[in-house]
């Protein structure tokens, strides 16, 4: 594909994927019953990548040194392993191949990067008219080992509202100000990400479900990831974090794969599920309605 913002669609009834190779293999976004709900950044969308350097690009954010692109991607964690406090180029902002390719998925893979040496592979599937799966890999061709997780950052249009369910309801501020953006109920931390405020918070995931609502009503997306289990650690220290901006209109639904000592072609994998639906009463929702009446 020449053109670096060609997408890929993957559509089954109200539900459409759509897919940006050209720029780090992204979800670039999702719309539901005519909704879009990734943010797509307004400043960068159609700029002749190719041409420019990518610190000169237009930014609201210049506390971040890298392109804030929108939609959905899989980064390298740690942050402080990055050159320049920036991801990786070549996994970030550079084209990925289309290596499989159907009416009901599209599996994508990066270059080799050459400061890190890792290779990222994305398999982004569409299950039915309400769901949809993104599996990650992510393989080291170096020649020693490199500690590593899987952080996959997914940008909200805003306002928007993420809960997660813990027995013992904490947070963890990383940067920022939540203020009271960010409250504790019964056995639930929920962050209400309705105006523009920067804050970073980590937190713990027990049962791997995170409820997100899109606007005041909805949709609501479900995303599922394995439970963490006693002997996990995460190179964030928390298996979920949340982002809000206080440039653009989007808040991050971020989620870390447990840490892994990755050794010469080894490959570290990770795997969410998500589900949507347009309203509080949800097809399936485990052990969380207490969450789902505590954000509706």
């Amino acid at each position: 594909m020449s053109d670096r913002w060609s997408v890929l669609q993957l559509t089954r009834g109200d539900l459409e994927l759509v897919i940006l190779p050209g720029i780090g293999g992204r979800l670039w976004g999702v719309t539901f019953q005519e909704q879009s709900l990734l943010f797509q950044n307004p400043d960068l969308v159609h700029l002749p990548v190719d041409e420019i350097d990518l610190t000169d690009l237009p930014t609201r954010s210049p506390q971040f040194g890298f392109p804030l692109w929108g939609g959905e991607k899989t980064w390298i964690a740690p942050d402080t392993a990055w050159p320049d406090s920036a991801p990786f180029t070549a996994l970030d902002s550079d084209p990925f191949l289309v290596t499989s390719r159907d009416e009901d998925h599209v599996e994508l893979t990066s270059q080799i990067c050459p400061v890190s040496q890792l290779s990222v592979a994305r398999r982004i599937t569409l299950k039915s008219a309400a769901a949809w799966s993104i599996e990650h890999s992510v393989t080291n061709h170096g020649h020693i080992s490199r500690a590593t997780g899987i952080w996959s950052v997914m940008m909200i249009n805003t306002p928007a509202t993420i809960g997660i369910t813990m027995g013992d309801p904490e947070i963890y501020p990383v940067f920022g100000h939540s203020g009271s953006m960010v409250e504790l109920a019964a056995n639930c931390v929920i962050a209400d990400c309705a105006k523009q405020q920067e804050f970073k918070v980590g937190l713990p995931n027990p049962d791997g479900e995170t409820l997100i609502k899109i606007g005041k009503a909805g949709p609501w997306i479900l995303c599922s990831t394995h439970p963490p289990a006693p002997s996990d650690s995460f190179m964030h220290q928390y298996p979920v974090e949340i982002f809000n901006s206080g440039d653009y209109s989007y808040c991050e639904a971020e989620w870390h794969s447990p840490k892994s000592d990755l050794a010469r072609d080894e490959t570290l994998r990770f795997r969410q599920d998500f589900e949507i639906w347009p309203d509080s009463n949800p097809p399936t929702l485990g052990s969380n309605r207490e969450l789902l009446s505590c954000m509706s």
